[in-house]
């Protein structure tokens, strides 16, 4: 039997998004005739995911898992094409074996990019009829004075895990401390915050977001000035000052929409997050920081 190149596997798999194994297995089975390979797994029913490749994925799942054994959390999203199958048992039970591997063995810390949780996926995709994927997935392992806690939205469509840091004594503050991380998880399923700090938009994305307004503002005036002409009434150029002061403005709303720390309070609305913590950091005494979060939304980027 002649030996099966992986260019064989690739160009087998390419044809029929079936799994690595499967292709391999056909080409030995036909002993590397394509065609007859493309036949068998036709007939085992692995075959035609490829024609589904170009579907839209806009449902499916999001999960956290916790380890009982580590106080590790695991936070996995995996998307299909419809809400039927996004509803089907068989893709939380895979959701939740995915999870345990996160969070018991590093090389599975991404699943998105493993090969193996990849086939168990394609496995089921198979059964569903449906294209899917893993989209993405993140491990929080807290300690020493970290404190993480999350929320998913009943629908299991939207969730998040937030790590906060406290310089004083966890332990005695833990129930405050879980509560307000579980509060900022419901801020960011609710407000759906890209970075954590304006600082940590990038200087591209905010040259963009003044670019844009700047534009808008251009417009603004030049419509403003034909509605003055047409009215026969004189019309009163913004300063320069003016101008960048309503840029400033803009810029700041920006880092408001999607800056959590930034963002309104849902809980105390007249307040910023980053005062409502600070609230919580004179009432427990310490020094309190929100280290990192992150936020699935199906269908969302």
């Amino acid at each position: 039997m002649s030996t099966i190149t992986s260019e064989q596997v690739m160009s087998l798999r390419s044809q029929t998004g079936a799994g690595v194994m499967a292709c391999k297995n056909a080409l030995k089975e036909s002993a590397g005739d394509l065609t007859k390979a493309v036949d068998l797994l036709r007939k085992k029913g692995l075959a035609g995911l490829a024609k589904r490749a170009g579907r839209v994925m806009k449902e499916g799942i999001v999960i956290v898992k916790v380890s009982s054994d580590s106080g590790a959390f695991a936070m996995l999203e995996i998307n299909c094409e419809t809400d039927f199958v996004a509803k089907n048992p068989a893709v939380r039970e895979l959701a939740e074996e995915l999870s345990d591997l996160m969070l018991t063995d590093a090389s599975m810390a991404n699943p998105a990019e493993n090969e193996e949780t990849k086939e168990k996926l394609r496995a089921l995709a198979i059964k569903t009829g449906e294209n899917m994927q893993i989209r993405r997935g993140v491990v929080y392992r807290p300690a020493g004075n970290s404190i993480v806690s999350f929320y998913v939205h009943s629908d299991s469509k939207k969730g998040a895990v937030v790590e906060l840091g406290f310089d004083g004594d966890p332990a005695a503050a833990k129930d405050e401390l879980l509560a307000l991380a579980r509060e900022l998880s419901m801020q960011c399923v609710a407000m759906h915050p890209k970075w954590l700090k304006k600082e940590d938009v990038p200087a591209e994305t905010v040259k963009q977001e003044r670019e844009i307004y700047h534009a808008k503002m251009e417009k603004d005036e030049e419509d403003a000035k034909a509605l003055a002409a047409e009215e026969g009434k004189p019309y009163k150029a913004k300063t320069p000052e003016g101008v960048a002061k309503m840029l400033e403005g803009r810029v700041n709303k920006f880092y408001q929409e999607h800056c959590l720390l930034e963002q309104v309070s849902i809980r105390e609305t007249k307040l910023s997050v980053a005062q409502f913590v600070k609230t919580y950091s004179e009432k427990l005494k310490g020094d309190l920081q929100v280290r990192k979060f992150d936020c699935y939304i199906v269908g969302v980027e």
